[in-house]
């Protein structure tokens, strides 16, 4: 039975909601997700004379998705907006505000993924004259080795600081994850290779950004994606997704044989399925095989590899 409040205007509801999301402990990007998305809601609602919660029906949703596919051409950004919107108004129904009902996303054309060919990532890799070149090519090859080699996700990457690699150890800590967690990401021989000269070369200090910008601050992710995209267009490649690194380098795991448990840690999934907890595989096993699956390491020439000895595991 919907419970009779006196406060149900949707404005109200909207900051209790948000309330409840801090109190959850959701990162400022989420809050700030459901802020804009709701907001866009709410000013509907109020455009149509709707200011209680009471008023609200799965026909008044319809009405919002009709408008919705005026404004947007693309599924993918009006389903956006619904998620903020069936997150708020499941939140109300559980708190007896509303009266339930089914809250349906649009269906999707599932695309292909976006992926880096092997002649995409030859071309990104190739080394540039490393005593000519200016700070942003050196830095985006590096990047571009560092997004191959790891797989990880953008926010995480701009986020890691030069105390947070441990050469001796063949790994990093990751502080900056989707799920909050930390993660452990090992590192290839490709980038235990290249990332010293590197360091050395710009006279990085450990409490510096791996990746900054100019003025030596932390880079944007607009400001990331940007650096990305010039350089991968300068290398003749059209692909400038730098989450098509991320597809890339899992199917690469999984072509070459990789454990897929590991393969779920190494890209800091919580579970398989999404439903199923975050597989923490740390040290050792997980660092022993990360050579195999290097994407660097397999379509570079013979002569250029590691010898396996070389590196303790």
């Amino acid at each position: 039975m919907e419970r009779q409040q006196s406060i149900t205007s949707m404005t109200s509801l909207f900051q209790q909601f948000q309330t409840h999301n801090k109190v959850k402990n959701l990162s400022e990007k989420t809050i700030d997700y459901y802020y804009w998305n709701l907001k866009s809601f709410i000013d509907y609602l109020s455009s149509e004379s709707i200011v209680s919660i009471n008023d609200v029906n799965s026909s008044v949703l319809d009405n919002y998705i009709l408008s919705q596919k005026e404004k947007y051409k693309n599924t993918t950004s009006i389903n956006t907006h619904l998620r903020a919107v069936r997150a708020f108004l499941y939140w109300c129904m559980d708190n007896d505000y509303l009266k339930p009902f089914k809250i349906h996303l649009l269906k999707q054309k599932e695309e292909p993924l976006k992926l880096y060919s092997d002649d995409d990532i030859q071309k990104l890799i190739a080394k540039p004259n490393l005593k000519e070149c200016s700070f942003v090519e050196y830095r985006g090859w590096i990047m571009v080795n560092w997004f191959i080699e790891t797989g990880n996700r953008l926010r995480s990457v701009i986020n890691i600081k030069i105390s947070d690699i441990d050469f001796t150890g063949y790994k990093v800590i990751i502080r900056e994850t989707k799920n909050r967690e930390l993660l452990i990401t090992p590192l290839t021989k490709t980038l235990l290779s290249i990332l010293p000269p590197y360091i050395k070369t710009w006279g990085l200090k450990a409490e510096q950004y791996l990746f900054p910008d100019f003025k030596g601050n932390q880079m944007t992710e607009n400001a990331a994606k940007h650096a990305i995209a010039v350089y991968n267009r300068k290398h003749g490649v059209k692909v400038t997704s730098i989450h098509a690194f991320r597809h890339t380098f899992a199917r690469n795991y999984i072509v070459t044989g990789g454990n897929t448990f590991k393969l779920q840690s190494l890209l800091g999934h919580k579970d398989l399925t999404m439903t199923r907890h975050y597989v923490h595989l740390f040290g050792e096993d997980l660092a022993s095989d990360i050579d195999e699956h290097s994407i660097v390491e397999r379509i570079k020439p013979t002569s250029n590899r590691f010898t396996k000895n070389k590196r303790r595991v």
